[in-house]
C-alpha cells in the first residue's frame, strides 16, 4: 500500500511539472486561436466594409499584446508568467472599456477622463511598450517613453524645443479615449490595409509559391556568371513584392539561396549580405510594398494605387543596380555559375508553377481599379486558396487554411507590436507642434538650401536608421524630414518616396538591421561584416531616392521622350557605379579609374542637358580606355618579368 502512495506521489508530481513546463513555454494553441481569430476578423472586415471604425482598431492593438505574451514569455519565472495572464486580462478589460465608453469618449477628447480611464489607459500603453520590447527588443520602447517624457515636461526641454506641459490625464485622454493615440490613423492603415497582405503573404507561401519561385529563378539565371546570387536576386524581388516584409522575404528565400551562393564560391557574409539587400528591395517593389507604403497613405492621403504605380520603376532600378553588382562582384572573383546539368529544366520549371500568378494577378487587376486594399487581399488570398489545389501536396484544406490564418497573424506580429508606440511618438510630436518647429528649423540651418537639407535628411535618416526600425524611422522622418523638403518646392510624392527609402535602410543598417539578422543566421556569418556588406550591395537604396527630386521624369513628370531618355541615362549610370563600386569592368579597376567611373556614373545619373551628359560620357570613356591600357600595361609587364 505504501508502495502505491509513493507511485501516485511521484506520477503527481510529473503532472505537475508538466503543467509547470507548459505554463512556462509559449502557449501555442492560444496563440493559434488567436492568430486564427484575428486574420477572420479582419477578413470579416474587408468582406462587409468598415462597420465599427473603433473596434477594428483597438482588436488590433489587443490582438498584437496577446500575441506577444502568449508567444514571448519574459522568463522562466512562473510569478512572471502570472504577470502575462495579468496583462492579456487587463488589456481584455481596457479594450472592451474603451468600445463601451467610445460615445462618449468622442465628446471629451483631450479633456480630463475619470480615473478608471486614466487606470485602463496607461494599463494599455505599458502592455503595448513591453508587447514591443518582446518582439523588437528595446529600442522602440524607450524612444517612446522619452517622448511621453517629452510631452510631459515640455517646459524643462531647451528651446527651441521647449512648449507647455501636458498633465498625465491630459495625455491619457489623447492616448487612449478616442480614435486619436493608440487608436490613430496609423493604426487604421495597418489594421484595415497592410495586415491582410501580411497573411496573404503566409497564403501564398503556404500554397508552395515561394519554392517555385525559387527554382524557376535558379533554372533562369543559374548557369551565368555569379548564377545563383543572380538567382537570389529575382527570387528576392518577386517574393518580396508578395509579402512586404524584408525579413521575411529573406528567412524565405534566404534558406534557400544563401547555401547556393556559399557552394558556388561565394564568401559567408557576402551571400548574406546579398541577401539581405535584395530583400530589402522588395518592400518598394509593388504589388505588395512595405508596411512603409500604406503608412504614407494615411500620412498624405494619396492613394495606394498612385504611390505603387510611381514606385515601380525605380524599385526596378534598384535591382538593377543589385543584379550589376553582383555581376561585377563574380567577375572580379572567378565566380561562375551552375553547370547547365545541375540545373532544373527551364521550361518545365517555369510551366510546374505558372497557376501562381493568378493571385499576383488579381493583385494588380484590382488595385488597378480601385477597389479597397483590404477587398483587394482578401480576394488574393481566395485565388491563393483555389490555386493551392493544382497540386496534390499544397492543397490546403481546412487544417492548412487554419494553420496559415494563424501564421498570418503571427507573421505581422513586429508590425501590429509597433503599431502603438509608433503612434504614441506620433501624437507626442503632434501636440505640442513640435514637427513644424524641427521643419523650420531644418530650414533655416540649411538657410533654405534644397541640396544642404537633402544631407541634414539624410544625417537624420542614417542615424535613425541605426537604431530604429522601418516604422518608426519612416513616421519620424516623414513627420520632421519630409515637411521641410516639400516646403521647398519637392513634390509631396517625391519627398515622401525619399524619407521611405531611406528609412528602409534600416532593414540592412547594424544593429537593427532585421533582415540582417536573418540572413547571418542562415550563412553563419557575423552581423556587422553581412551588414555591411548588405549596405555595400544595397547602394541604390540611398542614391536612387535623390533622383525623385533631381530627375522628375523617373516620376513620370515629363514628356514620353524626356521619360525614355532619363530612364536610359538612369540605367546606364547604375550600370556604371556598379563597376565603380565592384572595382570591375572588363577587368579589375584601380583606384584612379574607379574614381572616373563614379564620377562619369553621377553625372549620367543626374544628367540635366546634353552638355552633362556628354561630359558624363566622356569621363566614363576616357576610365574605361585608362583601364584597358593599365590592364595592357600589366600583361607586357607580366610577360617581361616570365622572359627574365
Amino acid at each position: 500500500m505504501e508502495h502505491g502512495i509513493e507511485i501516485a506521489n511521484t506520477l503527481t508530481g510529473t503532472e505537475l511539472k508538466s503543467v509547470r513546463d507548459h505554463f512556462l513555454a509559449p502557449w501555442t494553441f492560444p496563440a493559434f486561436a488567436v492568430g486564427v481569430a484575428c486574420s477572420s476578423y479582419y477578413l470579416w472586415v474587408a468582406a462587409v466594409g468598415i462597420q465599427y471604425p473603433q473596434l477594428d482598431r483597438s482588436l488590433f492593438i489587443f490582438f498584437g499584446i496577446a500575441l506577444a505574451f502568449a508567444l514571448r514569455p519574459a522568463s522562466h519565472s512562473v510569478i512572471l508568467r502570472f504577470l502575462d495572464v495579468i496583462f492579456i486580462v487587463g488589456s481584455v478589460a481596457a479594450t472592451v472599456h474603451f468600445n463601451m465608453r467610445y460615445d462618449d469618449f468622442l465628446q471629451m477628447v483631450g479633456a480630463p477622463i475619470s480615473a478608471l480611464d486614466m487606470a485602463y489607459a496607461w494599463f494599455l500603453v505599458v502592455a503595448c511598450l513591453e508587447a514591443c520590447r518582446r518582439v523588437l527588443g528595446w529600442s522602440v520602447p524607450i524612444l517612446a517613453v522619452c517622448f511621453l517624457l517629452f510631452l510631459r515636461y515640455g517646459t524643462l526641454i531647451p528651446a527651441p524645443f521647449n512648449h507647455v506641459d501636458f498633465d498625465w490625464g491630459t495625455i491619457a485622454s489623447y492616448l487612449y479615449a478616442g480614435t486619436d493615440g493608440l487608436y490613430s490613423d496609423l493604426t487604421y492603415v495597418l489594421a484595415s490595409q497592410m495586415f491582410l497582405f501580411l497573411v496573404f503573404g503566409t497564403f501564398l507561401i503556404r500554397a508552395g509559391a515561394a519554392d517555385y519561385f525559387a527554382r524557376a529563378s535558379v533554372a533562369l539565371v543559374g548557369d551565368r556568371v555569379g548564377g545563383t546570387a543572380k538567382a537570389a536576386v529575382a527570387c528576392s524581388a518577386i517574393v518580396g513584392s508578395i509579402t512586404g516584409s524584408a525579413a521575411a522575404n529573406a528567412a524565405i528565400s534566404g534558406s534557400v539561396t544563401i547555401p547556393l551562393m556559399i557552394a558556388a564560391g561565394f564568401k559567408r557574409h557576402v551571400a548574406g549580405g546579398i541577401e539581405a539587400a535584395a530583400s530589402t528591395g522588395g518592400t518598394v517593389l509593388p504589388p505588395v510594398m512595405g508596411v512603409a507604403a500604406f503608412i504614407m497613405v494615411a500620412l498624405t492621403g494619396i492613394p495606394y494605387t498612385t504611390i505603387a504605380l510611381y514606385s515601380a520603376v525605380p524599385a526596378i532600378l534598384y535591382f538593377v543596380c543589385v543584379y550589376a553588382q553582383v555581376h561585377f562582384y563574380a567577375r572580379r572573383n572567378n565566380l561562375s555559375g551552375m553547370p547547365r546539368s545541375e540545373l532544373p529544366p527551364l521550361r518545365a520549371t517555369l510551366a510546374s508553377g505558372w497557376y501562381y500568378v493568378i493571385p499576383v494577378s488579381v493583385i494588380v487587376a484590382m488595385v488597378a481599379m480601385n477597389y479597397s486594399l483590404a477587398y483587394t487581399a482578401m480576394f488574393a488570398i481566395i485565388a491563393t486558396l483555389v490555386t493551392s489545389w493544382f497540386r496534390k501536396e499544397t492543397r490546403m484544406g481546412l487544417r492548412g487554411t487554419l494553420d496559415a490564418l494563424s501564421r498570418g497573424a503571427q507573421q505581422a506580429l513586429p508590425i501590429m507590436v509597433v503599431a502603438g508606440p509608433v503612434a504614441i511618438m506620433s501624437e507626442c510630436l503632434l501636440l505640442p507642434g513640435t514637427g513644424l518647429r524641427v521643419t523650420g528649423m531644418i530650414i533655416d540651418v540649411a538657410h533654405g538650401n534644397l541640396e544642404i537639407t537633402l544631407l541634414l535628411v539624410y544625417i537624420i535618416a542614417y542615424v535613425l536608421g541605426m537604431g530604429l526600425s522601418v516604422v518608426p524611422a519612416y513616421i519620424i522622418l516623414a513627420t520632421l524630414a519630409a515637411p521641410a523638403l516639400i516646403q521647398l518646392h519637392v513634390p509631396v510624392l517625391a519627398a515622401h518616396l525619399l524619407v521611405m527609402w531611406w528609412s528602409q535602410a534600416s532593414n540592412i543598417k547594424p544593429p537593427v538591421a532585421l533582415a540582417v539578422y536573418v540572413t547571418a543566421s542562415i550563412a553563419e556569418s557575423g552581423l556587422w561584416p553581412t551588414g555591411w556588406a548588405a549596405v555595400l550591395k544595397g547602394a541604390g537604396l540611398f542614391f536612387i531616392p535623390v533622383l525623385f527630386i533631381y530627375q522628375p521624369p523617373l516620376l513620370f513628370d515629363g514628356t514620353p521622350a524626356q521619360i525614355a531618355v532619363t530612364l536610359t541615362t538612369i540605367t546606364l549610370g547604375i550600370i556604371v557605379c556598379a563597376a565603380a563600386i565592384e572595382g570591375f569592368f572588363r577587368h579589375r579597376l584601380s583606384v584612379v579609374v574607379r574614381l572616373m567611373l563614379g564620377l562619369g556614373g553621377i553625372l549620367l545619373l543626374l544628367g540635366y542637358n546634353v552638355i552633362t551628359l556628354g561630359i558624363a560620357t566622356a569621363v566614363a570613356a576616357a576610365a574605361v580606355l585608362l583601364s584597358e591600357a593599365q590592364w595592357r600595361a600589366q600583361g607586357r609587364l607580366a610577360s617581361f618579368n616570365g622572359e627574365i
